[in-house]
């Protein structure tokens, strides 16, 4: 039962997740901040390596399966990412809480060419260094994808332009977005065709707040940050007939600097002999 509600929940922090990161507009939606818009629009296509650090903190209050539910999530990751050179290598420590109880997973992730390296840390349980083959336009369509990204957020329905700000001693404009539910909602029904009624994404969300910092000299993004909060009934997590309510609250930020700057990775000795397999097999002995 607890391993069935974790996952029900996991899928509710997902499911948001996706809703703040992909809702933030279309190609087909204009800004009125253009000069600033524009500009990082054409800023973003030539950033080759980064270094990159994301926070995320999640809630989660109410009742899943009749039963009361008080979870959280904070994670961090940093990572040094060289799209030309087809390398990186990140960090990701995050602590889920559920009811009281918690869980500490720390990662530890290289990539070179098109093999990944990966160590993760569970409790006090460190796994061995497990390697993976990653298919031949992962770094292509992961270049690409985020490129898109940043396109998305910046391509939203109504940019105002918010007093200056400094990030890392760097001047920046401040853009504070406003999200195209509309076609997030038909863009998710799209997707899934499979499934019978998507939600109504608007009744869902009920507080949405989208940030993006621009530097004033070079035009790159260099902060990015959602907070979201949200309603979810028991016909919204797909059984009309409960009467489970959460509450979630959720915060994302990204920020970016050394942008084209040189990306030093080395392969740690001990993951050199990595074996062939997921990082994930080491929860196969608890039944996931």
């Amino acid at each position: 039962m607890l391993r069935e509600k974790g996952r029900s929940f996991a899928l509710i922090l997902v499911l948001l997740a996706v809703l703040a990161l992909a809702g933030c507009g279309s190609s087909e939606t204009k800004v009125n901040a253009d000069e600033v818009v524009q500009d990082a629009l054409a800023a973003q296509a030539n950033v080759d390596s980064s270094h990159m650090v994301i926070n995320i903190d999640a809630t989660a209050e109410g009742t899943l399966n009749g039963e009361p539910l008080d979870a959280g999530l904070d994670a961090a990751l940093t990572a040094d990412i060289d799209w030309a050179n087809k390398k990186m290598k990140a960090d990701l420590g995050m602590n889920a809480d559920y009811n009281g109880v918690s869980f500490p997973i720390s990662v530890k992730m290289y990539a070179v060419d098109n093999c990944s390296y990966t160590q993760m840390t569970f409790g006090l349980m460190a796994d061995n260094w497990t390697k993976s083959e990653f298919p031949m336009d992962f770094w292509f369509s992961q270049d690409q994808d985020n490129g898109q990204f940043v396109d998305g957020i910046l391509q939203s329905t109504e940019a105002e332009s918010l007093p200056s700000q400094k990030v890392g001693g760097v001047s920046c404009y401040v853009l504070q977005l406003e999200p195209d539910i509309a076609a997030l909602q038909q863009m998710l029904s799209e997707q899934g065709a499979s499934v019978e009624e998507m939600p109504d994404i608007d009744s869902l969300i009920s507080d949405l707040s989208i940030k993006v910092w621009v530097a004033k000299d070079t035009s790159y993004v260099t902060k990015i940050e959602i907070v979201l909060s949200a309603h979810l009934t028991g016909e919204a997590m797909g059984d009309p007939e409960s009467s489970d309510v959460l509450d979630i609250s959720l915060t994302i930020t990204m920020e970016m600097t050394d942008v084209n700057e040189p990306v030093s990775v080395q392969l740690p000795d001990e993951a050199k002999n990595a074996e062939w397999g997921s990082p994930l097999d080491m929860f196969s002995s608890f039944g996931f």
